[in-house]
């Protein structure tokens, strides 16, 4: 099911697995099941958020609200992100 999250974004939306550590983003769509999606905001992922690519692979480690959570790549490629300009060190 996939679920936009940011209307009218400027941005050309990506997948998360194609960020870069220490790359920041916004949660854009999600392509995953009811399930997923929310099992995902439970821990904080949730519409819009901002997350930080902490670690990228597998599994693909993010920073959303001071939490660090690990995903699998394959749900790291169904989450797209519109990539904010700065990128944390």
């Amino acid at each position: 099911m996939a679920e936009a999250i940011v209307p009218g974004a400027a941005a050309t939306p990506v997948r998360l697995s194609e960020l870069r550590a220490g790359q920041a983003a916004r949660l854009h769509r999600r392509e995953l099941s009811q399930g997923e999606v929310c099992l995902l905001a439970a821990m904080g992922m949730t519409d819009g958020c901002r997350l930080v690519v902490r670690s990228n692979g597998d599994p693909c480690i993010v920073e959303v609200r001071s939490t660090r959570i690990g995903l699998a790549r394959s749900v790291a490629e169904r989450l797209l992100v519109v990539s904010e300009i700065a990128v944390e060190r």
